[in-house]
C-alpha cells in the first residue's frame, strides 16, 4: 500500500530542524565549561529530578537475608526507601580484606532479568555457578569487585524484581518499562530519571561507608544502565569517573533507527543536545567509553560520530587525556578490556 500522508518524512524533517547541539558556541574551556552546567541543569529537568529529589525518603539500606561469602568478595542484599511507595533491592559488593579509602562503583545493569545478571546470584539469593545467555553484561558488578572496588548495584525500576505486581510472572526478560514509563510521562517523570535517582542514591549511600574513598566513587552500566550511568554522571558531579558501554552512539543512528524500549525516550532531550554532547558534559572528569563494531543496537558509525563530539570538547577543556574510547570487535556487550580497572 502507498499514500501520500504517512508521517515518514515529517518524523525525519525534524531531525535537522530540531535536534540540538549543547557545544555549538563554545570555542574555549571557559565558554565550553559554561554550556556543560547549562546542559546539567536543562538534563536534570527533562530527566525530572528535581520533583524526585522533593519526593525522596533518603531511607537508609538494611540487610535482607544472609550474605554470600567468596573467597575474593562478599555480596550482601540490601532494602532502602528510595521514593514513596519504592523500596529499592540494592547488592553491596566488598572485596575480600578491604582496606580502608578503596574505591567505590555504582553498576547499573542493562535490559535482562535484572540486577542479579551483573552480580551473579540466583532467584534464591545463593551464588550462581553457570551462565547461561547473559554474557553481554560479564558479571560486571562482580569482576569490579575482584579488582578491589566497593560496588553498589542496584535493581533499576521496572527490571527483575522491581518489575510490576502484573509482569513478575511473565519470562524472565520481559521488563515493566513500556508500563511503568507511560505512567511516569503524565507528572513530568520519566523512567530514566527515576533509574539516575536510584544511582545517585547508590552514590550516597557508598560515600557514607567507612571503607569507602568518598571522593572515589565511579559509575559504570551497559546498555539501558549506560543510558543510566551517563545521565547520573553529568547530573551528579560527585561521581569521579564513568564508564558507559553499549549507549554512547547518535540518537539518529539509534534510539530514532529503529525500536528500542520506552525506557530511552525522555521528552525533549534531543533539543538540548546529542548523545556526544552529554557524553561531553562529563568533562573534565575521567570517561571511558566501550563500543563494539558490531553492535547493532547502537551502529559504530553513530558511536564513532558520538566519540569525536565528545573528544573535541574534553580537548577544548584541556582534558583530553580523561577521555578513553575503546572500540572493540565485539557485538552489544561489555567489552573490560579497560573498564574492569578503570574505576580503582
Amino acid at each position: 500500500m502507498k499514500t501520500d500522508y504517512t508521517a515518514d518524512a515529517f518524523l525525519e524533517a525534524l531531525y535537522p530542524r530540531l535536534a540540538g547541539d549543547a557545544f555549538a558556541g563554545a570555542h574555549d574551556a571557559e565558554s565550553a565549561a559554561a554550556a556543560r552546567d547549562t546542559l546539567r541543569e536543562q538534563l536534570r529537568y527533562c530527566l525530572g529530578l528535581p520533583l524526585l529529589e522533593e519526593m525522596g525518603c533518603g531511607g537508609v539500606p538494611s540487610p535482607v537475608g544472609a550474605p554470600i561469602v567468596t573467597k575474593q568478595y562478599t555480596a550482601q542484599k540490601y532494602a532502602c526507601e528510595v521514593l514513596p511507595g519504592l523500596v529499592m533491592p540494592v547488592w553491596l559488593l566488598t572485596p575480600a580484606g578491604t582496606a580502608k579509602n578503596a574505591p567505590g562503583a555504582v553498576a547499573l545493569c542493562g535490559h535482562g532479568y535484572g540486577v542479579r545478571q551483573i552480580v551473579g546470584v540466583t532467584k534464591r539469593g545463593t551464588l550462581k555457578r553457570t551462565r547461561y545467555i547473559d554474557d553481554y553484561q560479564r558479571h560486571f558488578a562482580v569482576e569490579l569487585a575482584k579488582r578491589g572496588c566497593v560496588v553498589a548495584a542496584p535493581e533499576p525500576v521496572a527490571f527483575g524484581e522491581a518489575r510490576l505486581q502484573k509482569d513478575l510472572w511473565k519470562p524472565f526478560y520481559a521488563s515493566s518499562c513500556d508500563t511503568v514509563s507511560h505512567r511516569l510521562l503524565p507528572y513530568g517523570l520519566t523512567t530514566a530519571g527515576v533509574r539516575v535517582f536510584q544511582a545517585i542514591a547508590c552514590l550516597r549511600w557508598l560515600q557514607t561507608l567507612p571503607d569507602v574513598d568518598a571522593e572515589r566513587v565511579g559509575v559504570m552500566g551497559i546498555s539501558g544502565g549506560g543510558l543510566a550511568a551517563l545521565y547520573a554522571a553529568v547530573c551528579e558531579t560527585a561521581f569521579a569517573r564513568a564508564v558507559v558501554s553499549g549507549y554512547v552512539c547518535t540518537f539518529r543512528d539509534s534510539i530514532l533507527s529503529r525500536w528500542h524500549c520506552p525506557d530511552n525516550f525522555i521528552p525533549g532531550v534531543l533539543r538540548l543536545g546529542e548523545m556526544g554532547d552529554f557524553a561531553a558534559a562529563v568533562a573534565p572528569r575521567p570517561l571511558l567509553i566501550e563500543s563494539g563494531e558490531r553492535d547493532p543496537l547502537f551502529p559504530i558509525n553513530g558511536a564513532k560520530e558520538s566519540h569525536e563530539r565528545a573528544r573535541r570538547v574534553y580537548e577544548m577543556m584541556d582534558a583530553a587525556d580523561a577521555l578513553t574510547v575503546d572500540v572493540f570487535d565485539g557485538k552489544h556487550r561489555v567489552s573490560g578490556t579497560a573498564s574492569f580497572t578503570f574505576l580503582l
